[in-house]
């Protein structure tokens, strides 16, 4: 798990990346972010505010902080594995829809193709 903090408050930034020294990463290469507002980002966000609907609530213990943050981080994982799953479910669906199609297309030629070749045939011996 590598996180990149981007809080305003100093005190704050200072506490966690004491508390998280060992998942400190930059902000390319994090899989959350932990901020004390909200910010538009394309990475996981974690809240950290003593309001009650934040991710993480203040005032927090290394050990409370590290156990919020892999739960947010394992619910990150479960959502990516359902999605993922999801598609892999659509991609079975249309695969098979195509080889049913395939198959049909196939079997409609072969067909074809004999009743002509017995047309052939029959034309040939009429003669």
């Amino acid at each position: 798990m590598k996180i990149a903090i981007l809080c305003d408050s100093l005190l704050l930034k200072n506490s966690l990346e004491i508390f998280l020294k060992d998942y400190i990463s930059s902000y390319k290469n994090c899989d959350i972010v932990i901020s004390d507002k909200k910010i538009d980002t394309d990475k996981l966000l974690a809240i950290i505010s003593s309001n009650n609907n934040a991710d993480i609530k203040k005032p927090f213990s290394k050990s409370s902080l590290l156990m919020d943050l892999k739960k947010i981080y394992n619910q990150k994982k479960d959502n990516k594995n359902n999605k993922i799953k999801k598609l892999d479910n659509k991609k079975d669906k249309k695969n098979k829809k195509d080889l049913w199609l395939l198959t049909r297309k196939i079997d409609k030629l072969t067909l074809d193709f004999r009743e002509n070749l017995i047309d052939l045939i029959k034309e040939f011996y009429e003669k």
